[in-house]
């Protein structure tokens, strides 16, 4: 999977009607794929218990992608449809952010295989303003390089929020199994002096971890 300059990332929680939801928004996934600009689609669900239940992202050529003619007209005819109105009336919870990618020449965030990744990492984090040199220096020299030696870990994208309300920088890490979690070189990465001081001054964080329902 190539590289892509900027991100739709959606979270969220699903409605009582589960299979409603989901006929719903394999279409609605389908659609978007057709899009000028929309380069994938890949579906998600939450693995632990807290946090959002459904996670969709696509991966785009441009932030702009989202201000495309077809886009717009797209969502104006979605918001006259019954089917849309009927589910958007039930989903209890959905917060939409749009990110553009940083650190798009490191080693760490080239793709390792064409096929989705079976889980995803999403870290969000936003440190004080007067600390985010040292935050990306301490990602790109220390903590991403650590990752990248545990188990599983495929590849790790960094982004700076351009639309929405989550903490202002996000990384997606791309895991073939959720097995490096309890290995020595994730633990050695969680421990570092440098990683204590940058994550002990965060405003705000999240972190959360999603397993593949349908990826194109």
């Amino acid at each position: 999977m190539a590289q892509a300059p900027a991100l739709l990332y959606v979270q969220m929680n699903l409605p009582a009607d589960e299979q409603l939801f989901n006929a719903w928004y394999e279409d609605h996934m389908a659609v978007r794929r057709t899009m000028p600009g929309f380069l994938n689609a890949q579906r998600y669900r939450n693995v632990d218990p807290d946090g959002p239940r459904h996670l969709a992202w696509y991966d785009l050529d441009d932030v702009a992608a989202l201000q495309s003619p077809e886009y717009l007209a797209l969502r104006a005819r979605e918001a006259q449809t019954p089917r849309d109105q009927q589910v958007h009336a039930v989903i209890p919870f959905s917060e939409r952010r749009l990110y553009r990618c940083i650190d798009t020449d490191e080693p760490w965030a080239a793709a390792r295989g064409t096929d989705p990744a079976p889980f995803v990492m999403s870290v969000a984090l936003e440190p004080p303003p007067d600390q985010i040199e040292d935050f990306h220096a301490w990602y790109r020299e220390e903590h991403s390089p650590m990752l990248m030696e545990a188990k599983g870990w495929r590849r790790i994208r960094r982004y700076e929020q351009v639309e929405g309300n989550g903490p202002r920088f996000m990384a997606l890490h791309e895991l073939d199994s959720l097995d490096g979690f309890e290995t020595r070189e994730y633990e050695a990465a969680l421990a570092t002096p440098w990683r204590l001081r940058v994550t002990g001054a965060v405003l705000r964080r999240e972190r959360l971890r999603w397993e593949l329902i349908r990826g194109s």
